[in-house]
């Protein structure tokens, strides 16, 4: 496992970053997915576009820093599960939550993804505290509630709905400018 480099100045980060400083799990889209979504995000919300490429928050942050062991865990943890396809669209909003976001299924299969991870030993007491969020890929988020209901409006019927094979998680780790890059990534199933 290469060496992680954690975010060395961190004093002019905002309170709710510091929660994520070890990084969290994402499910990151192939790229032409990605470029397509980033592509809306840097267009109606630059700041979220800020902070990670087109992702799917899978996991609660991590509160320590992640070993080969751990890795190496959650690996054998994964390979009980299989690749999956995953459907992004139509669009949704989440009132009373301003943000305009890619509905993704199947839920269960996430959800079940979403558990074996939870339940590895790296997450031993961490607080679950986003297990009732459904699962989304975001276009914006740092907007008001009018313009989540125009951009909703705007975008319902020119953004295409999709799919891709989920074969890995990827730990995503930010930066000192509180950009996430992905740092490690662990195959789903016996790949």
């Amino acid at each position: 496992m290469k060496e992680i480099k954690y975010a060395d100045k961190t004093d002019h980060w905002e309170n709710w970053w510091h929660g994520y400083y070890y990084g969290a799990f994402y499910i990151f889209p192939p790229e032409e997915v990605m470029k397509e979504v980033d592509a809306l995000r840097e267009k109606y919300d630059p700041k979220s576009a800020g902070f990670c490429r087109a992702h799917i928050s899978l996991s609660e942050p991590l509160n320590k820093k992640i070993s080969a062991s751990d890795v190496e865990s959650l690996r054998n943890d994964l390979s009980s599960m299989n690749p999956f396809e995953i459907k992004y669209g139509p669009l949704r909003t989440h009132p009373p939550y301003p943000g305009v976001t890619y509905t993704i299924t199947p839920e269960n299969e996430f959800e079940r993804l979403r558990k074996v991870i939870h339940e590895n030993k790296l997450f031993q007491g961490v607080e679950l505290k986003r297990s009732k969020i459904v699962p989304h890929m975001t276009i914006a988020e740092f907007i008001t509630m009018e313009q989540t209901n125009e951009l909703f409006d705007e975008l319902k019927g020119e953004v295409k709905s999709g799919k891709f094979l989920c074969k890995e998680i990827v730990l995503a780790v930010p930066n000192n400018d509180m950009y996430f890059n992905p740092i490690i990534s662990i195959p789903i199933g016996k790949g």
